[in-house]
């Protein structure tokens, strides 16, 4: 029967053909497992045909090749040898004449290697270099990279670009960097593979804390922190080096809170991030924010509204005139969302301008204008001014005063569609807290037409997830909202979602439509218990309520809704 070999440290692995195809890549889910970055997550793919086994590639990012050849399907013969990436599978066929080669000394043994009832196989393969002497940073990183997901792109890819746009650090096609300096190169490839590890595990935030002897780093994934690395504390110098010389930043400076920004650019796409160093005992504190467009939804659709919400928000965000106000904490994706909804106006018939402290999101065809503190700007000055550019659309970051809800709110009376946010805990009180400003009830209850509240919750790792009976207690407190349950789900932990039990992030959310019937109560003197019962004769479903929903399909924990959007 053929068979196919593939060299590892620890020897030559074996795999016996059969009838079924065996498919090839870094996916769990493939029949050949490859911890090899080059690899795409399904790359190619060995099946039987009526004259022998042949190669067919799946469309992979890097090439499958055979005997130095790039191929897209061709017939296997006895001594072919393919390459995956770094990864190197001869193809054997006995019945030809040459037996399979021996195990090296002290490898395992094929029974230890294929037991009957492994369907994976994970072959543990780095570059030639590292298997000479790779340092346990860059095991460790190595081993959070390939937990991670596929991102289309290689570590190599990367390039390093500064806050003016100039290409500090090229993309490296070769590999690793060479040069004369050999601690600055170990430093830069630290960097890149902290930034490339930071986009396969979908990171928000870079934390490097100094210690006594080096530096701590820690990913916040799906708004948890996670230890990732330690550094020495001359490769954790160097990539302080590295970011002040991306972002422009004063070396000599150490005891100062310094900020800035620089870039990353990758197959044709940049990625911007926003820095942070702050002294502390041991030195200055590197936090590093990502603003990785593809790690949000870009399109009102991919929020994940219920289909009455998606119809109301749609219908008001593509109005002529109006006002549409998000709330919710720092971080609970209010711009994300309020972008998805600019993403669906014609902004080559319609004149759109954001205001923002500062622009997070570049969004081709809008004018954004970002508010400069230093130079005596906020958003007040501002909008005032872009009244008088002919704006159809304008996005206010935030209302923080008087004067600046004032102002938006009456423009979205004089014939202008406005988006803005404000910090409440939920829909009523967003109400509350613009009356709390100071605002005129009347120029309230006129000027708001839609109030989106929403939070951020994790969303259980499909992979490890496992059913549990609900308390009576949770079952009591998410009977109004979905019934009754026979079971939910809790987190277990696994190595795709980095041991946490979840992967990925959603939003609640909780919509509440001004009808005539508040505004009159608005204009009365509104109760937070008035507004609730007028608004309970429509459709309005409580964040809690939105996600205990999301528990009962099994997408999130009941202690994570709890932990959210529980009621006090």
């Amino acid at each position: 029967m053929p068979q196919i070999e593939i060299k590892t440290k620890q020897g030559k692995r074996r795999f016996e053909l059969g009838e079924d195809s065996i498919t090839i890549g870094r996916a769990d889910d493939n029949t050949l497992v490859l911890k090899d970055t080059r690899a795409s997550r399904y790359h190619c793919v060995i099946e039987p045909a009526e004259d022998g086994f042949v190669l067919r590639d799946l469309k992979s990012r890097n090439g499958t090749t055979l005997n130095n050849d790039s191929v897209m399907e061709q017939r296997l013969g006895n001594g072919d040898i393919v390459r995956v990436g770094r990864t190197k599978i001869t193809f054997i066929d006995p019945e030809e004449g040459i037996g399979l080669a021996e195990l090296e000394p002290g490898a395992p043994a094929e029974d230890d290697l294929f037991p009957p009832d492994l369907d994976t196989l994970d072959v543990d393969l780095q570059a030639e270099v590292q298997q000479a002497g790779q340092t346990n940073w860059e095991k460790r990183l190595e081993d959070i990279i390939m937990s991670g997901e596929d991102r289309g792109f290689v570590e190599e890819d990367i390039s390093l670009v500064d806050n003016r746009g100039v290409t500090v650090h090229q993309a490296q096609a070769g590999g690793l960097e060479t040069g004369r300096d050999a601690e600055g190169a170990e430093g830069t490839r630290a960097f890149r593979k902290l930034l490339y590890a930071g986009f396969r595990t979908r990171a928000t935030d870079l934390h490097i804390e100094p210690r006594i002897d080096g530096c701590a780093v820690r990913l916040r994934v799906d708004g948890t922190m996670i230890s990732a690395v330690q550094f020495s504390t001359q490769i954790f110098k160097r990539i302080l080096g590295i970011v002040k010389i991306l972002c422009q930043i004063e070396t000599s400076q150490k005891n100062q809170v310094q900020d800035g920004h620089f870039s990353v650019s990758i197959t044709g796409r940049r990625v911007d991030y926003r820095v942070s160093l702050t002294p502390s005992v041991h030195g200055q504190k590197l936090v590093i924010r990502v603003l990785d467009a593809a790690n949000s939804p870009s399109r009102l659709h991919e929020l994940g509204l219920v289909p009455w919400m998606y119809d109301k928000l749609r219908t008001i965000a593509t109005r002529d005139a109006g006002l549409l106000l998000a709330c919710g904490p720092t971080g609970s994706g209010k711009t994300t969302s309020l972008y998805s909804c600019l993403r669906e106006i014609d902004v080559e018939q319609r004149n759109a301008i954001t205001i923002e402290d500062p622009v997070e999101y570049y969004l081709e065809g809008c004018t954004q204008i970002p508010v400069d503190h230093g130079q005596g700007t906020t958003f007040h000055s501002v909008l005032r001014s872009v009244l008088r550019q002919d704006p159809d659309v304008i996005f206010v970051g935030e209302i923080r005063d008087i004067e600046t809800a004032t102002v938006a709110m009456q423009a979205s009376m004089t014939g202008h569609l406005v988006y803005t946010t404000v910090h409440a805990k939920d829909t009523i009180g967003a109400i509350f807290r613009l009356l709390d400003l100071g605002i005129d009830a009347p120029l309230v209850a006129n000027a708001l037409n839609l109030i989106v509240a929403q939070r951020l919750i994790r969303l259980l790792c499909p992979n490890c997830r496992k059913a549990v009976a609900p308390t009576p207690t949770q079952t009591l407190r998410m009977g109004q909202s979905v019934g009754g349950l026979s079971k939910i789900y809790a987190p277990q932990g696994c190595r795709r979602c980095l041991k946490t039990g979840f992967h990925g992030r959603r939003a609640l959310f909780e919509l509440l439509e001004i009808t005539d019937g508040i505004r009159d109560l608005i204009m009365k003197g509104p109760s937070i218990k008035g507004i609730r019962e007028m608004a309970k004769q429509g459709l309005f479903t409580t964040l809690e309520e939105f996600g205990f929903g999301l528990v009962a399909e099994g997408q999130t924990t009941f202690e994570e809704i709890e932990r959210v959007a529980g009621s006090e």
